[in-house]
């Protein structure tokens, strides 16, 4: 009999995290995630994710041109092709 891992709030939380969020695996040089830190806490930011995806999303404006509801309206877009990519897959059985 196969063992299911974590408890079912675990894997509920997973699902549902597998199923809202991109996963991004930055690496940064030894010593660069103490200093982000600090800036979470000197910036009043929620967690180390959220000044990550703040800088990320202001770098992006800039570098795209972009106002923030035509970055705003190209993220829904590009969420609702994922969905459907992962509803197509998810029929298909993959």
């Amino acid at each position: 009999m196969a063992r299911k891992k974590g408890t079912s709030a675990t894997r509920a939380k997973n699902k549902w995290n597998s199923e809202n969020y991109d996963r991004l695996y930055p690496y940064v040089e030894i010593g660069k995630k103490e200093v982000y830190q600090k800036a979470v806490e000197a910036g009043g930011y929620d967690s180390l994710n959220d000044l990550i995806e703040s800088a990320t999303d202001e770098k992006a404006l800039h570098a795209l041109g972009w106002s923030k509801e035509e970055f705003d309206t190209a993220v829904q877009a590009a969420a609702e092709e994922e969905r459907k990519r992962r509803e197509k897959r998810k029929e298909h059985g993959l």
